[in-house]
């Protein structure tokens, strides 16, 4: 109750709507807090926010234009050496083309408090230790690094950004990668522009949340107490679409020489409307006469549609490049970018969307979210929310998504950065959410070979590495990306203990992405088995196993992503001197996931007489996504994965 108190003196105080605030009064830095030597909601951090503190607002400058200020304060606990890096803070500050809309930052300050000599030593920023730098076209770069941080040592930092970018405020994060024991914000704008907040993950955990109007401004408050950490796990497509944040959107204005506001927000017909008329978007597509001949061409090679348009899917795909940027809308005209032969995502994507309709058959952008760029918020249609652009036909009643930036994709696959789970296909009057689904899983098969060699511990290796569906694609990719040689070499360190290993491929050099892509690697293993007390001991799965557990956290709250169904099968085969026996081998074992999504199978068996010993694991998951209920189910058959690839089989001596 007192920390909730405290919040509502420091924001009872005089909220002036100009361009100046003052940081409130924080409690002082205490003897006890820096005796500390762990956080005590979770020993494991390095670190924790002890506050951080966040106010924005709206004003009007000298030039009766709009302009948002945000104010932060922030003090943190160090409690380890692997902290130490969270003294140093860097801002990005963005810039447009024109290089006259500027973010700018002004008022940094920052102290390092320790606990010496029985007395607390406060060593302040000096301002000469802030740099300020160029980043990149679009971005300058502020930094700087507090002085004398130890473990035990406390800091804290505040500065101001101005920005000329009102209509979209920055987000307020109440969650990181350290714990935070209280996180509050402030936001107040003119009542004559009125912006929706939008909450993320913040449901049932906010302390304080309250907005109220005064003198023409709207002012929101909210408080969020001891927020645990959000730590990056594996399977995950974007950690932020989890986080706990508020987002806020200009939804509505109106300003001097209006009659009547100005309402952002659009339904999504509106929405889909606007995307189909843009010129950067579909009011790029349409016939374009340099792609006559191209498309005359292309027509007479096929007459059945999807022949057709898988004819002009692969010419499309092997006759333009990837610029390798994501952009939602283009920023060339299509006849430049058949000029030139490259382009964007979105730019590739609608060119093919262009030639299929010259060809006479149907075609539609599809627009998404990336994964890297986190999920559509389907209740609040927000254009910044997407992009990038594929392509969709429907033909013989089956839809079809496409995508022509990756030369090693077959029809109908998506990259990886494209598995979304659904996208909003635009067709006048009939846009409709599509599901992104794959027609294909992710394959790998590993078969390894060993016999003993002539020296002690030494094995003869022969391992083969076979790709199927999207891992084939990958395997692909990697080596027209590395190159055959820095490829190999890959290879050599994963296998690093195989003595000058050679590593083959077959089926690379092929243009026909249905064959299927081999790794062969031989050498000799000197170090390939262990011998104790005239006992042999080796590993189940020496190579490429399951040997530490991807999902350490009890509890989990946020689903696996695996991006694809994917399925793992690895055979070992032994073949043991005639001079040993058998001791011990692992048990079979065989473990599978509720309602039939997924399994784990495990076996160990003899042959010839016991001198051929074949292990054969093989994992299976059938989903590209299982839910939080599923976590622990899931958790359960990767704790048996790690035990049966960690188990050793024992020979002897006869």
């Amino acid at each position: 109750m007192k920390k909730i108190t405290f919040l509502l003196l420091m924001l009872s105080m005089a909220f002036t709507a100009n361009a100046q605030q003052e940081l409130p009064k924080f409690p002082d830095v205490k003897v006890e807090d820096l005796k500390k030597k762990e956080y005590v909601k979770d020993s494991s951090a390095e670190a924790y926010i002890m506050m951080n503190y966040g106010n924005g607002w709206v004003y009007k400058n000298s030039e009766g234009g709009y302009e948002i200020a945000y104010q932060y304060f922030t003090r943190i606990k160090v409690l380890k050496k692997s902290a130490f890096e969270r003294a140093t803070k860097t801002l990005f500050l963005y810039k447009d083309d024109t290089q006259q809309n500027i973010e700018t930052v002004e008022n940094v300050k920052g102290r390092t408090y320790n606990f010496i000599n029985d007395g607390i030593t406060i060593e302040e920023l000096d301002p000469k230790d802030v740099f300020k730098g160029k980043y990149d076209k679009s971005y300058d770069k502020v930094s700087f690094t507090l002085p004398k941080v130890k473990e035990g040592s406390i800091i804290e930092y505040s500065y101001v950004v101005r920005s000329p970018y009102p209509f979209k405020p920055k987000d307020w994060y109440f969650q990181y990668n350290i714990p935070c024991e209280r996180s509050e914000y402030t936001f107040s704008s003119p009542t004559n522009l009125a912006y929706r907040i939008l909450m993320q993950a913040c449901e049932g955990k906010l302390s304080f949340d309250k907005c109220a109007t005064a003198d023409e401004y709207r002012t929101c408050q909210w408080l969020m107490l001891n927020v645990p950490a959000l730590n990056r796990e594996k399977y995950v497509a974007n950690l932020d679409d989890y986080t706990r944040k508020i987002h806020f959107e200009l939804a509505e204005y109106i300003v001097d020489g209006m009659s009547k506001p100005k309402n952002l927000s659009i339904d999504w017909p509106a929405f889909d409307k606007q995307l189909l008329i843009d010129e950067d978007l579909g009011g790029r597509i349409g016939k374009i006469s340099a792609f006559d001949a191209t498309a005359q061409s292309l027509k007479t090679q096929k007459t059945d549609t999807l022949e057709l348009a898988k004819e002009v899917y692969k010419y499309v795909q092997s006759n333009f490049t990837w610029d390798g940027n994501k952009y939602l809308f283009t920023k060339n005209p299509l006849k430049e970018v058949f000029k030139n032969k490259t382009g964007s995502g979105t730019e590739l994507n609608l060119l093919l969307i262009s030639l299929l309709r010259q060809v006479g058959i149907e075609a539609n952008p599809v627009v998404i979210s990336t994964r890297e760029h986190g999920r559509i918020w389907k209740d609040y249609p927000m254009i910044s929310r997407f992009n990038y652009t594929l392509a969709h036909v429907n033909i013989k009643g089956k839809d079809v998504l496409l995508d022509v930036t990756d030369k090693n994709l077959r029809w109908g696959l998506l990259p990886s950065f494209c598995m979304v789970g659904e996208g909003r296909l635009l067709i006048s009057n009939k846009s409709q959410w599509l599901p992104i689904r794959t027609p294909e899983k992710s394959g790998e098969m590993i078969n390894m070979e060993f016999t003993f060699g002539e020296k002690e511990s030494e094995l003869e290796s022969q391992i083969t590495y076979a790709g199927v569906g999207y891992q084939a694609i990958d395997y692909r990719t990697e080596y027209n990306t590395l190159g055959k040689e820095k490829f190999a070499e890959k290879f050599r360190k994963k296998l690093s203990t195989i003595d000058k290993a050679l590593v083959e491929f077959e089926g690379f050099s092929s243009t026909d992405t249905d064959v299927q892509p081999v790794i062969a690697v031989t050498g000799k293993n000197p170090e390939g088995y262990s011998v104790v007390n005239g006992k042999i001991y080796l590993k189940t799965i020496p190579y490429d196993g399951t040997t530490e557990h991807p999902f350490v956290s009890a509890e989990r709250a946020f689903p696996i992503d695996f991006t694809y169904p994917t399925e793992e099968t690895i055979t070992c085969k032994y073949t043991i001197p005639d001079n040993y026996a058998v001791v011990e081998l692992p048990k079979a074992i065989r473990v599978t996931l509720p309602e039939d999504g997924g399994r784990f199978n495990f076996s160990v068996a003899q042959y010839q007489g016991g001198k051929v010993i074949i292990v054969t694991s093989q994992i299976q998951l059938k989903k590209s996504i299982y839910g939080v209920d599923e976590y622990q189910a899931i958790r359960t058959v990767y704790d048996h994965i790690v035990a049966k690839h960690n188990e050793m089989i024992v020979l002897q001596k006869k």
